[in-house]
């Protein structure tokens, strides 16, 4: 018996001759038209020889598309319009710049060593304006990301090429690209770290730098003169904290102005009094300095009081103690901002 087979058309594309009909019998596929049989081996062979090649160009296939596609979804990833690089680094090459944090004011907690013993880790907090920027890293052409290691290596050449200080890095395999740095720009201290938040023994395929630069905090509360009444009432002086001056100089920035206005209320509300301008400092560089700078301050907003607010000479009077009388502890950037302060104190 003949099977005939058909194709999409329903015309007869090719016959099959059934197996088992005895010994010299022929079975298989006949060509239709030719009497020629095709014993089913060959065509399993045929079609098993075809199968290996095709899967093998299918896994090349694979590989090459797993490859570019890898290198794609960062290339795909178009850099955040709204952010810009922090002011201490360039743009990371290798990465996208997808993400980023900026505040006026943060503490950033930074290590700067570790205790090969208990593992425990040295920290200390530093606060100013802070950046954040979040680097997604594309693959090389091979399909490979930088090593922890070489992520670690670029930044810390960046960073002794600028003139700065690596206080820290992790020497770890798993977390080699962490470190901590310190370095001066523009006539701003800097502080920072870079670590990998996306590794393993394959690379880094993101990095996060973050940023702080020193600097004191604006007071948005301005202390008003009735608080002012208070606090003299009750202690015969008070810590002025919303005077502001240039760093490591005696020059009053006019964010200062609002604290000025309401220092002169009082005096206008107590025309009597007669008061002591004081100026302290933190314990941060020499103490000799720290107490040339303390006085030359207070004279300055003595100065400013009579010469802006109309205050007159004889009820004022300057001096400071720089680091010498402190309210709060000077082993933290808090404490530190707290012993930086102008007191008035009566006479």
């Amino acid at each position: 018996m003949i099977h005939a087979e058909f194709g999409p058309a329903g015309a007869a594309r090719r016959q099959r001759r059934p197996c088992g009909g005895g010994p010299g019998s022929l079975c298989g596929f006949v060509i239709p038209g030719s009497g020629v049989v095709v014993p089913p081996t060959a065509g399993r062979k045929r079609a098993k020889a075809t199968f290996h090649r095709g899967a093998g160009m299918l896994r090349k296939l694979i590989v090459a598309i797993g490859i570019s596609l890898a290198a794609l979804g960062v290339a795909a990833q178009t850099a955040n319009p709204r952010c810009n690089p922090d002011p201490v680094f360039e743009r990371y090459s290798r990465g996208v710049l997808s993400n980023c944090e900026k505040s006026s004011f943060k503490q950033l907690r930074l290590v700067t060593g570790r205790n090969p013993d208990t593992g425990e880790s040295a920290v200390v907090g530093k606060e100013g304006q802070y950046w954040a920027s979040y680097y997604s890293i594309a693959k090389n052409k091979t399909g490979e990301l930088p090593s922890t290691l070489e992520l670690q290596r670029n930044y810390e050449n960046a960073v002794t090429q600028g003139g700065g200080k690596v206080l820290w890095k992790d020497t770890h395999p798993a977390s080699m690209g962490n470190l901590t740095f310190q370095l001066g720009k523009g006539g701003n201290e800097y502080w920072g770290s870079v670590y990998c938040d996306d590794g393993n023994a394959q690379g880094c395929g993101r990095v996060v730098v973050e940023v702080v630069a020193l600097k004191a905090m604006v007071q948005d509360v301005v202390l008003s003169a009735e608080q002012i009444a208070k606090d003299m009432s009750a202690a015969g002086k008070v810590a002025v904290y919303g005077i502001y001056f240039d760093t490591d100089k005696a020059t009053i920035k006019p964010e200062s102005q609002p604290t000025m206005i309401e220092m002169a209320k009082w005096m206008g509300s107590n025309g009597s009094a007669k008061v002591y301008i004081v100026g302290h400092t933190d314990m941060q560089g020499a103490a000799d300095h720290n107490l040339k700078l303390s006085k030359a301050r207070a004279a300055a907003v003595v100065e400013a009081l009579i010469k802006q607010q109309g205050i007159k000479p004889d009820r004022l009077g300057s001096e400071g103690v720089g680091p010498y009388a402190p309210v709060a502890s000077n082993a933290s950037e808090a404490g530190r901002a707290k012993n930086r302060r102008v007191e008035m104190v009566l006479r």
